[in-house]
């Protein structure tokens, strides 16, 4: 049919042919900007999950960092206790030494009291032994043929010197007498004072050594908790030099992942640009050739194929826009900065959550390659689609994969199923929208 035409009609299908296969995205001509963008949003995955190791490391960290500000309170009270106790125990120290101060005292006191009592007792012996002397030459004396010469005295004078010098004898051995009991009566006051200091003194001694006992017994003790808490916070420490370690680890390895995605990202803009500028020159060279035919020719738009919807049914929301909605929902959580709801912290959301039942099915948002399928660390299960001029879209935390890599996808299309794998709180939709590998807002594109 194409050669019934006339000449000048054919010229200008021919023209119209070349432009249109020009301006037409080329899917399998992109291969470097297809696994680009993979290797791309792999790294984004990459370092999605490394954050999130760091995020639980820091929430590991500030864990262990208010354990150890608990232990060092628990161990400044202890060791304030522990002051207490030696205080207390040094207290008991000086009163068990001003007990053996007062203890050696009493034993001067006790040893010159027993040598008292052995003076006395060696005294009363001399008394003793004196009187029974002087009794006994006072009975020699009494004896009628000794007392003859006093009662035989002449004259008065001789007889009152007599009578004088039996008084006398008389009083002094009454003296003797007085004396042995004063004696005795000393003997047994010493005795019982000397066993009352023995008794004092083993008193006081027992009592001092007792409370010096019982307070050393409570300073080892609490040495023993302060050892034992001091312990524990080295054991803490050495967990938090192994957090800080794994930190720093995961750090670098974001670093190097966020490096590496920078290189891509610029690869993917730079791509971008060279398709854009073909297009560009293709446009140019086609509007040059039907000016030169004369023909004029626009393309009015036409009608054009049919999205297919593969035999799982279709899925998603027409919004009129470039993209449908990929499932019916609640829009859960918007594209931007936000409070992460697991970790805490604050960190941009670079896509767009809906909230769907477990099992919904996920249509494509537009038309274009799959060019990934599989797990992607925090995003789960995973499905990036490649739409051309440097645009792609991402559906994660799915529970089952509805589509593989290389396949050609229609809006609507099913390409999974709402789940809530990887890093996600319940079962919702993560929807990404990327132009030259960088996340933007999905609203602007629904």
């Amino acid at each position: 049919m194409i050669s019934a035409l006339p000449q000048g009609a054919l010229s200008r299908v021919l023209t119209v042919l070349a432009l249109v296969a020009l301006l037409m995205p080329a899917t399998g001509a992109r291969p470097v900007s297809a696994q680009s963008q993979a290797d791309l949003d792999e790294l984004e995955g990459q370092i999605e999950e490394q954050e999130e190791q760091v995020q639980a490391i820091d929430g590991q960290i500030e864990i262990s960092i208010a354990q150890l500000n608990e232990i060092i309170g628990e161990q400044r009270e202890l060791q304030a206790q522990l002051d207490a106790l030696n205080d207390e125990l040094a207290g008991a120290q000086t009163e068990l030494d001003n007990r053996e101060r007062i203890l050696a005292a009493t034993t001067a006191e006790l040893e010159a009291t027993a040598a008292r009592l052995d003076r006395t007792r060696d005294e009363l012996v001399d008394q003793q032994q004196t009187l029974e002397d002087r009794v006994r030459q006072s009975y020699i004396s009494a004896r009628p043929d000794s007392a003859f010469p006093l009662i035989a005295v002449g004259d008065a004078a001789s007889f009152t010197q007599a009578t004088t010098y039996l008084q006398a004898i008389q009083s002094r051995d009454r003296a003797g007498f007085e004396q042995v009991a004063v004696l005795e009566t000393r003997i047994a006051a010493d005795e019982a004072e000397l066993e009352r200091l023995r008794g004092r003194q083993d008193d006081d001694r027992a009592a001092a050594q007792v409370e010096r006992d019982r307070v050393a017994g409570l300073v080892a003790q609490q040495e023993a908790l302060v050892a034992e808490v001091q312990q524990r916070a080295a054991d803490k420490q050495t967990v938090l030099a192994g957090l800080e370690a794994d930190r720093d680890t995961a750090e670098a390895l974001i670093a190097e992942f966020e490096a590496e995605s920078a290189e891509i990202e610029r690869e993917l803009a730079a791509a971008a640009a060279a398709e854009e500028e073909r297009r560009r020159q293709a446009a140019a060279a086609a509007a040059a050739a039907a000016s030169s035919n004369g023909s004029g020719f626009t393309n009015s738009g036409g009608s054009s194929a049919p999205d297919v919807v593969s035999g799982g049914g279709s899925a998603g929301v027409s919004t009129g826009g470039r993209f449908i909605l990929p499932v019916g929902g609640r829009i859960s959580s918007e594209f931007g900065y936000r409070v992460h709801p697991i970790s805490g912290s604050t960190r941009l959301h670079a896509g767009m959550d809906i909230a769907a039942g477990t099992g919904t099915p996920i249509g494509a948002a537009g038309s274009g390659t799959v060019i990934f399928t599989g797990w992607r660390g925090g995003y789960g299960n995973t499905v990036i689609v490649d739409h051309g001029g440097g645009i792609t879209t991402l559906y994660a935390h799915q529970s089952r994969i509805g589509a593989s890599v290389g396949q050609s996808v229609s809006t609507g299309q099913v390409i999974g199923y709402v789940g809530s794998t990887g890093y996600s709180t319940g079962p919702h939709l993560h929807w990404e929208v990327r132009v030259g590998g960088s996340p933007t807002n999905p609203r602007g594109y629904i």
